[in-house]
């Protein structure tokens, strides 16, 4: 029994050390090259399909940012509340602090640019880099938090419905994002992977699995 659950306990370090190893390799390169490959064509693509008039686009931007966010976050924290009781609210909060705390971190040590007027239409110009996206890191957290939650926690259409809801909320917001031409793609998507990634890790050490719990239930007996 003690080397099972050496075992089970070596694998489930192993894959987050190598699902954050990937997260951790890939910030040379962001700050290496001003975009990868594929990043001007998504971004032309994307400013070709969405409507031309973005302010669609700007209003959701806004809704990342303090005062509006808070009400997303109350919203996300009732969620958390209602599938997990108090401690899910609190991991909740955790996700996202973790992330502000690695945004505002990481911040100036990634250098690369905006995305440039000559490759994809800027619809205002902005200052600082292009890397994080903070809005992608606080749409991640929380609303990339309880989806994975609702995966940990419920079952049925109430898991469908939130996975369903978060997925929306989180593809339009990277779309928004890109559309302005306020970051590449690969802006959004590395920074959804790092907040999602945060947020599962998260959840999986305040929230254990029943299986897991159930184990170590039968090896204390």
């Amino acid at each position: 029994m003690c080397s099972e659950r050496l075992h089970e306990d070596c694998s489930f370090y192993f894959k987050w050390i190598a699902l954050f190893v990937v997260a951790v390799s890939l910030l040379p390169a962001i700050d290496y090259y001003p975009c990868f490959p594929g990043d001007v064509a998504i971004g032309q693509w994307v400013q070709r399909v969405v409507s031309p008039d973005l302010t669609w686009a700007e209003e959701i931007s806004h809704t990342a940012k303090f005062p509006s966010f808070a009400s997303l976050l109350l919203l996300a924290l009732v969620l958390s509340w209602s599938l997990a009781g108090w401690r899910g609210a609190i991991l909740c909060l955790a996700s996202l602090f973790g992330m502000l705390v690695f945004g505002h971190w990481i911040g100036p040590l990634i250098t690369r640019p905006r995305p440039s007027p000559e490759l994809v239409h800027l619809f205002r110009p902005l200052s600082g880099h292009s890397f994080p996206s903070m809005f992608a890191l606080r749409y991640g957290s929380v609303f990339g938090f309880l989806a994975v939650l609702a995966i940990r926690t419920s079952s049925g259409p109430v898991r469908v419905a939130i996975l369903i809801a978060c997925a929306l909320l989180l593809s339009v917001g990277g779309i928004a994002r890109v559309a302005l031409g306020a970051h590449w793609a690969s802006d959004v998507i590395i920074s959804y992977y790092i907040a999602i990634l945060w947020a599962a890790w998260v959840v999986s050490l305040g929230m254990p699995d029943r299986g897991a719990r159930e184990t170590e239930n039968l090896g204390r007996i």
